[in-house]
């Protein structure tokens, strides 16, 4: 392995933003708004405008908060000078997996906005309509991503498509299924909230949406080897050639992400820091529900550091 052996660099998905968000961020950091101008370019679209704009959906569009989430969050690691070579491992959840692909130097900034931009346009084509999408049950006990789908009706769709912390699991889902996922998750203590603006996610449904993906994105600059291992968010096991990662990138459409699983790797081969790059909380969250102590590194615990919220 390369890189500092007790360090991980981890990057956040893709989350609900509202009008303002990002404003003082954006206004601050220079490397994240050069970033951010730079993806407008290479994308055509007005990216800044977009995070600027008072309307929430514009704000949200798939299309734009993807490229420029990525584009932000590169350039926040430009920002605290966070560079592959001073970590054992890299990682990110879903969309942070791109992120994290691009920072290991797998893939350039060019392709990786490229991609973030052409995702959503081809999900949108296959589930154009609100009827399926995300929803994360909170609190809830280690077994519920299987106990769950089980007591959904016949015709319900309730997936598990994304292990995110010790208690808390994401849920692709249409309104009945929703419906059975509230009940369940408050009888087992916990919630459960639906994701505002989210389409279906890494579990089987999104088979066509997986081939139209692999089959239609172009690299335009080369597929390095990362430079440092990057750590699937599916197989829970380090990524060491370009060809890996862009297999992996692809068929965490059809697999459900095993992010804690990654984590308690990480841990068990002697990573003691995580640092988070924002924007966003979400990796954050994770590390605080998730125990690790338990995992066979030579120190119990992981410190969880943070580069932006």
């Amino acid at each position: 392995m390369s890189g500092t052996g007790g360090r991980a660099i981890l990057f956040n998905p893709q989350v609900h933003v509202r009008p303002g968000d990002y404003d003082e961020l954006l206004a601050t950091t220079p490397a994240a708004h050069r970033r951010v101008e730079e993806a407008a370019e290479i994308v055509g679209r007005p990216l800044l405008a977009d995070l600027r704009s008072d309307d929430p959906d514009r704000v949200n569009a798939g299309a734009s908060i993807r490229p420029a989430s990525v584009a932000m969050a590169l350039g926040l690691a430009e920002h605290e000078a966070r560079r592959p070579e001073d970590a054992a491992f890299t990682a990110g959840v879903s969309l942070g997996q791109l992120t994290a692909a691009c920072f290991a130097g797998a893939m350039s900034f060019r392709d990786t906005v490229r991609m973030a931009f052409l995702m959503p346009q081809i999900e949108d084509r296959f589930f154009p309509g609100p009827d399926l999408g995300t929803a994360f049950a909170y609190g809830v006990p280690p077994d519920f991503a299987v106990t769950a789908p089980r007591a959904a009706p016949g015709g319900a769709v309730l997936l598990p498509c994304a292990l995110t912390a010790d208690n808390q699991v994401l849920f692709t889902c249409d309104p009945a299924g929703f419906g059975v996922l509230v009940e369940l998750a408050f009888a087992a203590g916990g919630l459960a909230v639906r994701v505002p603006y989210s389409p279906p996610a890494h579990c089987a449904l999104m088979g066509e949406v997986e081939v139209a993906f692999g089959g239609e994105f172009v690299h335009q600059d080369p597929q390095p080897d990362p430079v440092v291992p990057l750590v699937c968010n599916v197989t829970a096991r380090p990524l060491t050639t370009g060809e890996q990662v862009w297999e992996a990138l692809v068929a965490q459409y059809t697999n459900r992400v095993d992010w804690i699983g990654g984590l308690r790797w990480m841990a068990g081969v002697g990573v003691t820091s995580f640092e988070v790059v924002g924007p966003g909380h979400f990796v954050q969250k994770s590390l605080t529900f998730t125990d690790l102590s338990s995992s066979s590194g030579p120190e119990a615990g992981v410190r969880a550091g943070s580069v932006a919220g």
